[in-house]
């Protein structure tokens, strides 16, 4: 006689694997923003969408605590359909996203990625090495800051969604003829070629 495996059981399988595949900001957040305005839209005349919302991600730049709230300057990435940042936007550029509240410089660290809605404000003027640059400027919403060793789209490949470790640049390599290998916590066994 065969077991058959109750409804149930599938009905709470099925509600799993769909909970595992929902984005990450929450629906409020991403109802209010504007899905016919680009980035590079905004980019061009901020003061023409001051206002709008917009759905953006990338990796941190830099963040600067004030008195009366903080500044986070991120690189743009394009995002997947759950908000993940997954590749370098060539066009892409730099924004600055503005918070009341204070953001940790311990979780919004240089290199982390991040995915947020943010209101238009404007933009500002700033010095980036030797040229002035134009910041399109938003007010925080709502964010996400991802902790996933792994990036998306830094190398070329024809599947932008393969993974690639980015390890710890500090730690010693254990093996001196495998510049890419590292200890079993930093390159996983499955990884490993």
């Amino acid at each position: 006689m065969k077991r058959q495996i109750p409804i149930l059981t599938l009905i709470a399988l099925a509600m799993l694997m769909a909970a595992g595949c929902t984005h990450v900001l929450s629906p409020e957040a991403r109802q209010s923003v504007d899905p016919d305005l680009t980035f590079d839209a905004v980019k061009a005349d901020p003061v023409a969408h001051r206002g709008k919302v917009l759905m953006l991600g990338g990796v941190v730049v830099g963040l600067q605590v004030e008195t009366e709230g903080s500044t986070l300057e991120v690189f743009r990435w394009k995002l997947d359909r759950w908000g993940e940042p997954v590749a370098v936007d060539e066009k892409g550029g730099r924004f600055l996203v503005r918070s009341d509240r204070l953001l940790d410089p311990a979780l919004y660290d240089p290199g982390r990625l991040v995915t947020l809605t943010g209101t238009v404000e404007g933009e500002e003027t700033r010095p980036l090495g030797p040229i002035s640059y134009d910041y399109p400027v938003f007010r925080l919403a709502e964010s996400y800051v991802w902790v996933t060793p792994f990036r998306y789209g830094i190398h070329r490949h024809p599947n932008v969604y393969l993974p690639y470790y980015v390890g710890p640049e500090d730690r010693e390599r254990t093996s001196p003829y495998d510049p890419g290998y590292y200890s079993y916590p930093y390159t996983p066994y499955w990884f490993r070629r």
